[in-house]
């Protein structure tokens, strides 16, 4: 079975727990294939969120077990404030964010691009880049992640140990 399949029947299984499937990547890391689904909602997920998920996630995998030529770890959890962007529709929803991309290969002179989205079109995002476009085509993005950006004057507050501030 290949991965393309796996991932709509993850979509597919994901939705039809209450999620939203934002995406799933295959890496390795150390020696290991890992196998990352990330999932939300409103309001966010929880550990327990991503137990339930992970079980049932791991039920549809058994069952496909030529899906993956070695052992491999799944990890399920929420895409965070940096959320990996998988899909046209990702960029769109996030127009006006910053963006981190890295891409397959050499484009424009580039391997990575930390811009704005503007939008998409024809198959292609459209970047500002400190005041210069780019119309990257979706085909050339590897991965790709939003930016965490601090608002001004967002303050930050950390609590010390031992109760006081």
């Amino acid at each position: 079975m290949d991965m393309e399949k796996i991932f709509e029947q993850l979509k597919a299984l994901v939705e039809s727990l209450g999620y939203e499937f934002v995406g799933a990547e295959t890496v390795k890391e150390a020696g290991s294939q890992i196998l990352r689904v990330y999932i939300d909602r409103d309001g966010g997920v929880g550990l327990d969120d991503c137990e339930r998920s992970a079980k049932e996630i791991g039920g549809l995998l058994d069952s496909a077990e030529d899906a993956f030529e070695d052992n491999y770890l799944l990890e399920v959890s929420s895409p965070g404030l940096e959320r990996p962007l998988f899909k046209a529709e990702d960029y769109a929803r996030f127009a006006g964010r910053s963006v981190s991309v890295r891409l397959k290969g050499v484009y424009e002179g580039r391997r990575r691009v930390t811009a704005v989205i503007e939008g998409v079109k024809d198959g292609s995002v459209l970047l500002d880049c400190g005041g210069e476009p780019l119309d990257l085509p979706l085909a050339e993005i590897q991965r790709a992640h939003l930016v965490y950006v601090e608002e001004k004057g967002q303050k930050k507050t950390f609590k010390k140990r031992g109760g006081k501030s």
